[in-house]
């Protein structure tokens, strides 16, 4: 096959390592399997634009992306994934995503096991906006933007997301919305929610999915007044009871309106922030993305 390979050079493995030795690597596993390939080296400012135009371009079969969750989430807003497979390389911190395809942790055994035949899988959509995993409200994007903030200034990241949890915690953000379900709307009050493309499974941190091709979305609600409650509710989905906790409501639907009395509303979308016009409409979008599984996989 004709491929591109894009890799993302801010993505959080290459803080200690080489984007170069790797890109070189990758490529030429690619190569052995029979695949022609070019390869992308791109920093976080160029990346949309590169990925925009290889979406585009005829002469390609398929796109292989390497980088984190936030930079698959980039492929796929620039429009790989629909006429365009998109192959997936883990490359960023926590690399959710590739684990819900089965992927290897190393990238470059990744890129032996893709296989070409093209498989469809669920994606989510806010308003329009598309996301892959997981969207979130509250304490999580208000945490996100200021570990962002200071690993800018140069802070490690797991310092930076140890010290931006603390900031969270002690500021306590909190939002007030109404859910407008299929059973009729519900308030809450509430300082995280979570509204994930298909179920996770009940299990230790870091989360994966059931499902990637159930057509659903399921809505997880922090019912946690206090500081104390919250942090019971973290110690649950450390131990991986938090699905049966008293701490946390739960609803499924195909989809969901978010209304708030703030005109502007921070969510996190992938890991990714954005501020984002109320109401907010979440909508299952089923097959809508073709993905390269691992040889041998299935969806989860």
């Amino acid at each position: 096959m004709r491929l591109a390979l894009v890799i993302n050079r801010s993505s959080g493995r290459f803080r200690a390592a080489s984007p170069e030795a790797t890109a070189t690597a990758v490529a030429d596993a690619l190569c052995q399997s029979g695949h022609q390939t070019e390869t992308h080296l791109v920093g976080r400012r160029l990346l949309a634009r590169t990925l925009s135009v290889l979406a585009s371009r005829q002469d390609l079969d398929a796109v292989v992306v390497g980088g984190g969750d936030g930079t698959i989430l980039t492929a796929v807003v620039a429009g790989l994934g629909r006429d365009k497979p998109l192959g997936i390389l883990p490359m960023g911190t926590l690399n959710l995503f590739a684990r819900d395809l089965g992927l290897p942790a190393d990238p470059i055994e990744a890129a032996r096991c893709l296989d070409f035949s093209a498989t469809e899988i669920d994606l989510a959509e806010v308003n329009g906006l598309p996301f892959a995993i997981w969207a979130s409200l509250g304490m999580h994007p208000w945490f996100v933007r200021r570990r962002d903030h200071l690993q800018r200034d140069g802070m490690r990241k797991w310092r930076a997301m140890a010290l931006a949890a603390l900031r969270a915690l002690r500021r306590y953000p909190m939002v007030d919305v109404v859910l407008d379900l299929k059973d009729g709307p519900r308030a809450v009050t509430t300082p995280m929610l979570f509204i994930t493309n298909n179920p996770w499974r009940d299990e230790t941190p870091p989360l994966s999915r059931e499902s990637l091709d159930a057509g659903t979305l399921v809505i997880h609600v922090a019912a946690c007044s206090t500081r104390l409650s919250l942090l019971w509710l973290m110690a649950e989905t450390v131990l991986g009871h938090w699905r049966g906790s008293r701490r946390i409501q739960t609803f499924i639907a195909k989809e969901v309106r978010v209304t708030s009395e703030k005109h502007r509303m921070m969510v996190s979308l992938d890991g990714e922030v954005t501020v984002m016009a109320s109401p907010l409409v979440f909508k299952a979008r089923p097959k809508a993305l073709r993905v390269l599984m691992p040889k041998g996989g299935t969806p989860a």
